[in-house]
């Protein structure tokens, strides 16, 4: 009895003890499948809150430097202010420098603006590191003008008995904008005046670095006199520095250029295809004209392009966002999307925080395009529903349909997937080869037609914006040989032995082995160099005779394309087919009268 009863325990015990397991894990199932159902349903809030969140990330980020930068502002400005004003003194010329001694910041300014018009941009105290061989770092206070002068001032210890009775009679009432540094030297034998350094910013450079790497907080002015080292407070001041005197630059640079008369600006720039310049009145001509002139509304100028008006995802109204290498501008919401895509993909920046951004060609590409040219292209197949040639493309249209703005994200993210990424509203001709397409977009890039270029690289395969002129012929027709000896096949690489290029002496009559960008380099078309660059083309591509995109624009004396190229990671110190590198060349030519550019060549050998 008592076995009986023993095995009758060890029996449930198996069965009791499954039931009891089976039964917790399906309460367990039953349980996270009833959260995963609620939680499914609140997905697109969770994309749209974290989208929402990464956005008011960024604007605190922004709003946290412009409350760093006004602090720092009303700092400096206090202490200009809590000073007393002392009189006027006559200007003199020490040494190539002009020394002035104190003088009342109102003075200044009222002298200044009624003389030159002029007006401080930006005022304030950066530590300077000496060129001695100690290379201490001294305070000095900069000074930078709404005509990009850029002024630094330091005491020199004047001992003339002369200083030391004018400012013995200012002592009581008064010490100026730069009383500080008189304050501090009171107690010795001598007064000292300040010494007013003018740094040229026309031939400057600025660089966010400093040659320690160990260094913080600095950035460099690079001028062929000498590099100066400063040093800011904080990395917000370093940056209203470093952009304000990036900005003085370019106007110094562009005074000339803002200057010519409208009806001879039109004129270079009516030279570049495209329908933003062609068929304008004279009216219209002055009006295009004065959109270009610094401090224009970007947000006014690229909404009066046609289409651009809205969102070119979800037509929202009024977009502040844009894709440089698209051409289009869109919603806060649908911006999100496109950064997901990656910058291979889409490029986006906004029209009101990226200002850098919006230079006068990246202006004329958008003018050129607009949104409803690139939708043309990239939403073809939904401009063609009631085409009968286009009924088998049914199922992709249904799969893939335009939303709206009040649509949920997710919708709009996978609208958005489905044409950049597979391109599943794009009308593709797939008896076209890739040799006629690659010979359509070289005679595109030859008669600089944009709009063209731009359809047949969103239609074609990735690597045609890479297209070589031996894509398109079949035959060396330069360049025929039959030697293979080593000292032979490394002459006739050279181009200084090639018969085309010294008959013409021009580079652009040996085309063998030209990208389409070494076209666009000879063509002197702005925006077909950018419409290339932003599309990804190799910048460092070589032609037959070892010539990049930068060598052509140096034979060609071509200077403002070649400091695009350099700026945009052209590396000078390939060799061409000759073995020598791109400021060889340029030395070989003769001096190099263009400053910026030699710096930038000298930098990035």
């Amino acid at each position: 009895m008592q076995v009986n009863s023993l095995m009758t325990i060890e029996a449930k015990k198996k069965y009791e003890f499954l039931e009891s397991i089976s039964a917790i894990m399906d309460s367990h199932f039953k349980y996270f499948k009833l959260g995963y159902d609620l939680l499914s349903q609140l997905e697109p809030y969770i994309h749209q809150v974290l989208t929402y969140a990464q956005q008011s990330k960024e604007q605190s980020k922004i709003e946290q430097d412009r409350f760093a930068q006004r602090i720092q502002e009303f700092r400096t400005q206090s202490e200009l202010d809590s000073q007393q004003a002392s009189a006027k003194a006559d200007p003199s010329d020490v040494g190539g420098n002009h020394v002035y001694r104190a003088i009342p910041r109102k003075n200044v300014e009222a002298n200044s603006v009624s003389t030159a018009d002029k007006e401080v941009t930006k005022q304030g105290y950066l530590l300077k590191r000496s060129a001695s061989l100690r290379a201490d770092w001294k305070r000095r206070f900069f000074v930078l003008d709404n005509h990009g002068s850029l002024y630094y001032y330091r005491n020199t210890g004047n001992k003339s008995a002369k200083s030391q009775h004018y400012y013995s009679g200012l002592g009581e009432h008064s010490s100026g904008v730069f009383g500080r540094f008189r304050t501090r030297h009171n107690r010795s034998a001598s007064q000292g005046s300040l010494d007013c350094n003018m740094i040229d910013l026309r031939t400057s450079l600025i660089k966010l670095d400093a040659e320690d790497t160990d260094l913080r907080l600095c950035f460099r002015i690079i001028s062929p006199q000498k590099t100066y080292t400063l040093q800011a407070e904080n990395g917000a001041d370093r940056m209203d520095w470093v952009n304000k005197i990036t900005a003085a630059i370019t106007i110094r640079l562009n005074s000339h250029f803002l200057q010519q008369s409208p009806a001879r600006y039109l004129d270079k720039k009516n030279t570049s295809s495209g329908p933003a310049t062609e068929n304008l009145t004279l009216n219209q001509k002055e009006d295009y004209n004065q959109r270009l002139n610094v401090g224009d509304d970007v947000l006014t100028i690229l909404r009066e392009i046609p289409g651009n008006n809205t969102c070119a995802e979800c037509n929202a109204p009024d977009p502040d966002w844009a894709s440089l290498n698209l051409g289009v501008l869109m919603c806060i919401e649908c911006s999100g999307v496109h950064r997901n895509l990656g910058v291979h993909i889409s490029k986006v920046r906004s029209l009101t925080l990226d200002v850098k951004v919006w230079e006068p060609t990246i202006l004329d590409l958008f003018r050129n395009l607009g949104n409803g040219y690139c939708n043309s292209v990239w939403e073809e197949l939904l401009h063609h529903l009631d085409d009968d040639s286009e009924k088998g493309s049914t199922d992709t249209l249904a799969s893939v349909s335009k939303p709206s703005s009040e649509d949920w994200f997710t919708l709009k993210e996978k609208y958005i997937n489905g044409k950049y990424l597979e391109k599943a509203l794009v009308v593709k001709d797939e008896r076209e080869a890739n040799s006629t397409a690659s010979s359509r977009i070289w005679e595109a890039v030859q008669s600089r037609n944009i709009r063209d270029i731009y359809r047949l690289i969103v239609k074609a395969d990735a690597n045609i914006i890479n297209t070589k002129f031996d894509d398109i012929t079949d035959l060396d027709v330069y360049h025929h040989h039959h030697v293979d000896a080593p000292d032979e096949v490394k002459k006739r690489h050279d181009p200084n032995a090639c018969q085309r290029i010294k008959n013409s002496n021009e580079a652009r009559n040996c085309l063998q082995g030209c990208s389409l960008l070494h076209v666009a380099c000879q063509s002197g078309d702005p925006i077909l160099l950018e419409l290339l660059l932003q599309f990804g083309a190799d910048i460092n591509m070589r032609d037959y005779h070892g010539r990049t995109p930068l060598h052509h624009c140096i034979a060609s004396g071509n200077n403002a394309f070649a400091k695009v190229l350099l700026r945009r990671g052209a590396r000078p110190s390939i060799e061409d087919g000759g073995g020598l590198s791109v400021l060889e060349r340029a030395m070989e030519m003769g001096a190099i009268t263009d400053e910026e550019l030699f710096l930038l060549l000298a930098e990035c050998q």
